[in-house]
């Protein structure tokens, strides 16, 4: 018990980077199931059990950083950079920019139109509203 409490202090800092690659492949997994019944394509339980070894793969990948990060390449790091953790959040980032072109993927396949394209629309739109409002003013 003492020894499962040191690990889950010794990885607190990366709490959130953990949560946020998890919730990743959560909505990955989501619009995956979701492009499966869009196409009427069989949702197995292979394709589903992939889900958890990719989850302990991610997960595990960047607790191993965050060792390596911690013990030795952080204290090298910081001398260029002020980031602490650079290595591990760099590793974190990759990772959640794989589910995120995926993510991208299923819902061009749902949707027809992929989400940069939506969020370029967005910004624009957004834009237009605060030339309006400051036209007004």
């Amino acid at each position: 018990m003492k020894l499962g409490s040191i690990l889950l202090s010794f990885f607190l800092p990366i709490q959130g980077i953990l949560i946020g690659v998890g919730f990743a492949i959560f909505l990955d997994t989501f619009t995956g199931i979701w492009k499966g019944v869009k196409t009427k394509e069989s949702i197995t339980s292979r394709k589903l059990s992939r889900l958890i070894s990719k989850t302990l793969l991610y997960e595990s990948t960047i607790m191993l950083f965050y060792v390596m990060d911690y013990f030795i390449i952080n204290e090298l790091v910081s001398q260029l950079f002020s980031v602490p953790f650079l290595v591990t959040k760099c590793v974190a980032l990759v990772l959640f920019s794989v589910e995120a072109i995926s993510i991208n993927e299923n819902i061009k396949a749902i949707t027809g139109e992929d989400m940069w394209s939506r969020a370029k629309s967005l910004l624009s739109r957004i834009k237009e509203i605060k030339k309006d409002v400051d036209e007004i003013k």
